[in-house]
């Protein structure tokens, strides 16, 4: 029975079968059980009558359908039963039985239909509650409802959250054919009140046409709800950042200063000279704005920033513009010189926050006995095979052309900036990267070497994380010069470089 039902009992007598109706037509029969309830019936006759409410003309059937079929089977035109006056909740689960069953109902309608019978089955004191003892009261489960309507439990639960929609989207949506797709309707009852709004008002106002389209326009619009003002100002001073970037030259300040070191005639270092000795190409030097953007996106002002082989300083440079604190190696003492009188006299930065050491970058002895001071190591080093020429110095990488003594000793090099560099922690959003721009060489038949996968094996190998990759758009002059030599063996002109960008997290030894 659907409730204690002695309050509405009438009588119990044999009533004509054809007068039956069953409500819960929904419900599954076991056909050999009708087969042995028949047998038994046939034998020793009824044991135990049907439940049936009666309503105008006809008897609703609340109990015993497995008898109500045997005695079908047995071609009986009545049956025993104990009557009792329908009451207005029966009434109501009849109405929503019958609408469950028919095919037009879309997937809002149908979650609906779901929560009204589960609701009314509780009342009626026959559906399991949460915290009750379903096997024992043998009350009905969701599973068992599932079954009555032939569907798993899953997809039971899938059409019943639809009701779980902001009522106003309901009413928006209810007559409109998007609210018959149900795995839609499931999306979209997971997402806040407002996006559910907006992807509603978007569909039927026509401005978009499809489900997925309504919904990656919403979310576009209310994307920037969740940006807090540190997001914000990243990206409208440094646009946003993608894993291929192009920087431009610009002309102001920052490449005047850096210019003043770059371009010192003393300092430039002669790559190849071009077109019968009349075309000096020099070694590359950084782009102050590309500098400046990692300086920026990855430390603020105050941190420390470090270039262990800093060159004509463009990183050290675009630091001190920017109100940070400098660090650097170099083993040239005129780009010692230079950086230092371009940081001090054209930048705000105070001489105690610039040191500048004219020794090897790859050890830093100078800091051997200090760890976790580095907030953003940012260096070039120079390329493999000795591609670039620097001077006579033993420690300079440019003079270790062997692959496997040059990988050796950035290994070294990265020991060192991983004690130095300070711990980064991802649940606190806290990144203090060692950030190295490489790029690749070619040995003949040996074919290309890539920087960035021999440093990557390398990093991994001394317990870095490779956080991120970018990629920036080369502009050498050496590049010209090459096309011919490019073509000539069939392979494409290096117009990139890569800047790995590795972090030490806090449980890194």
């Amino acid at each position: 029975m659907y409730t204690d039902t002695k309050q509405f009992e009438v009588e119990t007598l044999d009533i004509p079968i054809s007068k039956i109706k069953v409500i819960n037509r929904m419900r599954r029969t076991d056909e050999n059980r009708i087969a042995d309830l028949a047998q038994s019936i046939e034998g020793i006759g009824l044991l135990s009558q049907i439940i049936v409410a009666k309503k105008d003309e006809c008897y609703l059937l609340l109990a015993g359908l497995h008898r109500l079929e045997a005695f079908k089977l047995l071609k009986k035109q009545f049956i025993p039963a104990r009557i009792y006056e329908a009451p207005d909740l029966i009434c109501k689960l009849i109405e929503v039985e019958e609408n469950l069953v028919r095919s037009e109902l879309n997937a809002i309608q149908t979650a609906e239909h779901i929560i009204a019978r589960e609701e009314l089955l509780i009342k009626l004191g026959r559906k399991a509650v949460v915290g009750s003892n379903q096997y024992t009261d043998e009350k009905i489960t969701n599973e068992e409802l599932a079954s009555q309507m032939n569907l798993s439990r899953r997809v039971y639960q899938y059409k019943k959250s639809v009701a779980n929609l902001n009522p106003e989207v309901k009413d928006i949506l209810c007559e409109t054919d998007h609210a018959r797709n149900i795995m839609n309707m499931v999306k979209l009852q997971k997402l806040p009140d407002h996006l559910q709004l907006e992807i509603a008002n978007l569909l039927v106002s026509g401005k978009c046409k499809t489900f997925r389209r309504a919904w990656v326009v919403a979310h576009m619009k209310h994307k920037q709800d969740r940006w807090n003002d540190n997001i914000q100002q990243t990206k409208d001073e440094l646009g946003i950042p993608k894993s291929v970037m192009k920087w431009d030259r610009k002309k102001d300040e920052l490449n005047d200063i850096c210019y003043l070191v770059s371009h010192n005639e003393e300092a430039r270092i002669k790559k190849i000279t071009g077109q019968f000795g009349t075309n000096v190409i020099n070694n590359y030097t950084m782009m102050p704005e590309q500098s400046r953007w990692f300086v920026k996106y990855f430390s603020k002002e105050g941190d420390l920033v470090c270039d262990n082989f800093f060159g004509r300083g463009t990183n050290l440079i675009a630091s001190a513009y920017e109100g940070r604190r400098v660090l650097g190696w170099d083993l040239s003492k005129l780009n010692c010189d230079l950086v230092r009188n371009a940081c001090v006299e054209n930048t705000c930065i105070n001489a105690d926050n610039l040191t500048l050491h004219n020794s090897c970058g790859v050890e830093m002895v100078e800091f051997q006995a200090s760890s976790n001071i580095i907030d953003l190591f940012l260096n070039d080093i120079p390329y493999i095979y000795g591609a670039e020429d620097y001077g006579n110095d033993p420690r300079d990488l440019c003079n270790h052309k062997d692959l496997a003594s040059f990988n050796e000793r950035v290994e070294r090099c990265l020991i060192n900036m991983k004690r130095l560099v300070k711990p980064s922690n991802w649940e606190k959003k806290i990144f203090k990267p060692i950030i190295m721009k490489v790029g690749s060489s070619r040995r003949n038949s040996a074919g290309l070497v890539d920087m960035a996968t021999e440093i990557e094996i390398i990093a991994r190998k001394v317990g870095l994380v490779l956080h991120d990759k970018i990629i920036n758009e080369l502009r050498s002059s050496f590049q010209s010069y090459n096309v011919g030599r490019c073509i000539e063996n069939r392979y494409t002109v290096k117009s990139h470089e890569t800047n790995l960008v590795f972090l030490k997290y806090e449980s890194s030894s």
